[in-house]
């Protein structure tokens, strides 16, 4: 083989293998989590009953843009009437009601917003269900996580027990030692196997939310990192959660149920025609003629007291939706204040916890060394080992925290509704 074929091939073998090591750093980094939120907002029962609320809601705004069912009405003369226009066999009218000018629109557009308020809260349970699913596959993530640690400390420890019983059988250390490594190591297990119990429950959490078998195998390709910060504000939460749009729609919708409660005190008026059947009778000359005659009706809405209690009713709810989006309006910066708390507190924690595993691991490094030259410290050693565990897990648990805060951060902002539609 020439040198220039050489070089190009070991060229071509290098490529291969950065070509197939980014193709490895590209799949860990996908998640399969936003597929989990599609299945969860096509499958979720209540979103469904949700979304079923909206489309009620739409089929009814065709309802109320038209003009009400026209009156057709038919009367027989059983002992037909004499008349100087004849003997009247049958009566026939038609009637049309038209509601005063700018009910049937006012009825369309509440309806409108009534539609638009349903979405909206189709969009927030939409937006729950999404934060229910990360929550439940964070806690996912962590058990993962918490058995990965479990084990490599699992590890550990049995490779001290060797170690332990041969020192012991040489007369270097004492049979304390060697019970506490076991001792360890049975507690170990045990974590083991509880974590692996709370990951089943987990499971059957996490599947429920996606209406699916509960047993379902779920993928978790990622790990526990602290993910950069988008930047988000109050004003955008405030703007854009599907909570505060659907208030808003349902304010709207109560503004025009005002208006047309008092437009119910303008009269109705009606037009229509009635046709009357006469037969001839051979003792009049005029008889035997048809009659029709146009007719025009009006309501008389003279009940002051109930037209006056029906815009109060709809003045009432009004005031009460008002109330409740200042409500949510004020909740919403409380959870928001909470959030940031959470995010900072957490990233604080982590720095306090990356500080404290740096010293326990330099120290753990110091006792192996001298446990292996000169026999001592084994008891502190161990207990090292085992608190550089229990800070692993609290990092663990402080990272999860952060990402919680971030998705309740998505969550009050809607950027999750907002990237999957």
């Amino acid at each position: 083989m020439k040198r220039s074929e050489g070089r190009f091939l070991w060229n071509k073998i290098l490529y291969s293998c950065v070509v197939w090591i980014m193709m490895g750093i590209g799949l860990s980094a996908q998640t399969p989590l936003n597929e989990y939120l599609k299945i969860a907002a096509k499958q979720n029962p209540s979103l469904k009953t949700k979304y079923n609320q909206y489309l009620a809601a739409l089929e009814n705004v065709n309802q109320q843009g038209v003009l009400p069912d026209p009156t057709l009405s038919f009367g027989y003369f059983i002992a037909p009437a004499e008349t100087a226009m004849g003997t009247q066999l049958f009566n026939l009218s038609i009637s049309q009601m038209f509601p005063w000018m700018g009910t049937l629109k006012t009825r369309e557009q509440a309806a409108v917003n009534i539609a638009k308020a349903r979405f909206e809260e189709f969009e927030e349970a939409k937006n729950l269900v999404f934060l229910n699913v990360k929550t439940k596959w964070l806690a996912l993530l962590e058990i993962q996580e918490e058995i990965q640690i479990t084990n490599a400390n699992l590890r550990i420890l049995y490779s001290y027990e060797p170690i332990t019983k041969t020192k012991y059988e040489a007369n270097l250390v004492s049979l304390a030692d060697l019970i506490r490594v076991q001792i360890t190591i049975e507690q170990s297990q045990t974590m083991l196997e509880l974590l692996e119990l709370k990951k089943a429950r987990l499971l059957g959490d996490f599947n429920s939310l996606l209406n699916r078998d509960l047993s379902t195998e779920v993928i978790i390709n990622e790990s526990v990192d602290i993910n950069s910060q988008h930047k988000a504000s109050l004003d955008s939460a405030l703007a854009n959660q599907s909570g505060i749009k659907a208030i808003q729609a349902s304010l709207e919708a109560a503004d025009s149920e005002v208006i047309l409660a008092q437009l119910n005190r303008k009269p109705n008026i009606g037009v229509g025609i009635d046709y009357t059947n006469n037969r001839k009778n051979p003792t009049m000359p005029d008889s035997g003629k048809d009659m029709l005659m146009p007719m025009v009706t009006l309501s008389l809405p003279i009940f002051g007291k109930k037209n006056q209690s029906v815009i109060k009713e709809a003045e009432l709810k009004k005031e009460v939706i008002t109330g409740q989006y200042y409500g949510l309006q004020n909740q919403l910066r409380n959870i928001w204040n909470t959030t940031e708390f959470d995010i900072q507190a957490a990233l604080k924690e982590i720095e306090q916890i990356d500080s404290e595993m740096s010293r326990t691991q330099s120290l753990l490094r110091v006792l192996t060394s001298e446990y292996t030259n000169d026999n001592r410290n084994f008891e502190e050693l161990l207990e090292t080992q085992q608190k550089l565990l229990q800070l692993q897990l609290t990092q663990i648990k402080a990272k999860i925290k952060h990402r919680e805060a971030l998705y309740q951060r998505d969550y009050l902002t809607g950027s999750t509704l907002n990237q999957l539609k």
